[in-house]
């Protein structure tokens, strides 16, 4: 797995939040190096350590670099040979291959990332990083409908899912129509509960149904489809405040599927920029679910994850709460 387009923080800043270095990801506390015979100098190290993060010692005490000794890559030269019989211990991080704990560790703090920049889009209505959003919404009869995530650049399209009554069969009829002219390629065209195939078993223009063999008598015609309903002339865009208004368009008792683009820039970097609270917030999640600081987290299923601890702790809310959207 790697970072989606739309996750708010990188890998690097969630490491450096977690004060985990991003080059390392397996320390050695303990390394047995050799033992002096205060004639050699030169001991090599298993692996080459992270700069600044060897700790070297010689029967115990600690060495410090430059002055006790030099070290190239993972071979370490000593000023002064040890002394005959001195142990030589290391402890330092070391960069881990690609199949090692590191991208474990890099895979675990990924999906974090993603769930806490999804958490943090869901508790104030917003999208971060611009994109095309797919939402379905129930018709409520009222004039307004509300998008979900704000803020909102454009109404891509609106269209109203039918699902339709469109006669009986006599055995006979070849010709039917349905009350709405379908958005291409939507419609499922069923008799009596067996989907039919277009151009195989029927054509269709416009909102026009022709059959190549009439349904039965007494057989069931039903459709499934979406209809497009024209901004221009059936709804005004508000998209300031992320709302669609119509006259009589919303539909009590019907769905309908609107496609637009939200969010407040197209690149990480620029909408880290435009809301660095949201960006503190999203990296107080990704620290308090590594932690594992479950005293304020609650249980919650995850993709990916699985059943996790995992709420938004209030350290966070206090920054999202600005950005929350006015009708959550």
């Amino acid at each position: 797995m790697s970072l989606s387009d739309t996750a708010l923080v990188t890998l690097t800043q969630a490491k450096a939040h977690l004060r985990v270095d991003a080059m390392a990801s397996q320390h050695i506390y303990a390394e047995y190096v050799g033992i002096g015979n205060a004639v050699a100098v030169a001991f090599d190290l298993d692996n080459t350590p992270v700069d600044g993060s060897l700790r070297l010692y010689v029967d115990g005490t600690l060495q410090v670099e430059t002055t006790d000794f030099t070290i190239s890559a993972a071979t370490i030269t000593f000023v002064a040979a040890p002394g005959d019989g001195e142990a030589i211990t290391a402890a330092y991080d070391t960069a881990a291959a690609d199949d090692t704990f590191e991208s474990f560790d890099d895979l675990l703090l990924e999906k974090l990332i993603e769930a806490a920049t999804k958490k943090a889009e869901d508790y104030t209505g917003r999208a971060f990083i611009q994109r095309s959003i797919t939402e379905s919404h129930f018709g409520n009869g009222s004039k307004v409908m509300n998008i979900y995530k704000q803020p909102v650049d454009s109404i891509t399209s609106v269209v109203r899912k039918v699902s339709e009554n469109v006669g009986l069969g006599d055995g006979s009829t070849v010709a039917f129509s349905l009350d709405e002219v379908p958005t291409a390629a939507s419609v499922l065209l069923y008799v009596d509960g067996v989907l039919r195939e277009l151009t195989t078993d029927y054509t269709l223009d416009g909102a026009d149904i022709t059959f190549v063999a009439a349904p039965a008598d007494e057989a069931k015609v039903t459709a499934k489809y979406t209809h497009t309903i024209l901004a221009i002339s059936e709804y005004t865009e508000w998209l300031s405040i992320g709302r669609l208004y119509a006259e009589g368009v919303w539909t009590a008792n019907k769905f309908f599927e609107v496609v637009y683009v939200a969010g407040y820039d197209a690149t990480r970097a620029a909408v880290q920029a435009l809301i660095p609270d949201a960006v503190a917030a999203v990296l107080l999640m990704v620290a308090y679910l590594y932690e594992n600081r479950t005293d304020q987290l609650k249980s919650e299923s995850i993709t990916g994850l699985g059943s996790v601890i995992y709420d938004i702790p209030s350290q966070a809310k206090e920054l999202l709460a600005p950005l929350k959207v006015s009708w959550l």
